[in-house]
């Protein structure tokens, strides 16, 4: 979130910087309500533009979202890669999570398109204070003739320096995104 604002202030004082060059000198003519209101049109006009560009970038770039329509959606995963002992169990749990809020759409599949868990440092004012391990899960269901449901689960445990196991569980599982899609969204995305 950080890298994405100050993507966009830089794109902000590119574009301040650009438009104060190629735009006329105001002449002064005309109501002053009139060429405040041009200004803030020109200018909200290009900073829209500027944005959009930028989160084009940051979404496709750094997040796996694929562009459809015009709107970002999830990658459809059908494949379970893992194979850990707690793999049927963890998809069990997400399974369970999403018939609670689901339960008349027929589940397609649920998977961990992962080999193992994602290991990463936890750091607190610049100092490692112990390492977190993650783990995605993925649901499509049918939503009746007219669509899918595309969710997005995540477990995170996480173990101190010096400890043994990794017996903190954080999110187990968190329910992060959920994309509706259209069955023309759903044939775009398989293809993808």
């Amino acid at each position: 979130m950080r890298r994405l604002m100050t993507m966009l202030l830089l794109a902000l004082l590119t574009f301040c910087g650009v438009s104060a060059q190629m735009t006329k000198k105001p002449t002064g003519k005309g109501p002053f309500k009139e060429r405040v209101t041009n200004l803030w049109h020109l200018s909200k006009d290009a900073i829209g533009g500027v944005v959009t560009k930028v989160q084009d970038t940051f979404e496709t770039e750094n997040s796996g979202l694929h562009r459809v329509n015009g709107k970002y959606y999830m990658h459809l995963y059908d494949t379970n890669i893992y194979k850990g002992a707690d793999s049927a169990e963890l998809c069990a749990l997400c399974r369970k999570e999403f018939e609670k809020k689901y339960p008349a759409m027929p589940i397609k599949s649920v998977v961990i398109p992962q080999t193992d868990w994602e290991t990463s440092t936890v750091e607190v004012d610049g100092l490692v204070e112990g390492y977190a391990q993650t783990l995605y899960c993925y649901i499509i269901a049918k939503d009746g003739n007219e669509g899918f449901v595309n969710a997005k689960f995540v477990f995170e445990r996480q173990r101190k320096v010096g400890e043994s196991t990794m017996d903190n569980r954080v999110k187990w599982p968190l329910w992060m995104r959920t994309d509706v899609l259209t069955n023309e969204v759903y044939g775009k995305l398989l293809k993808k």
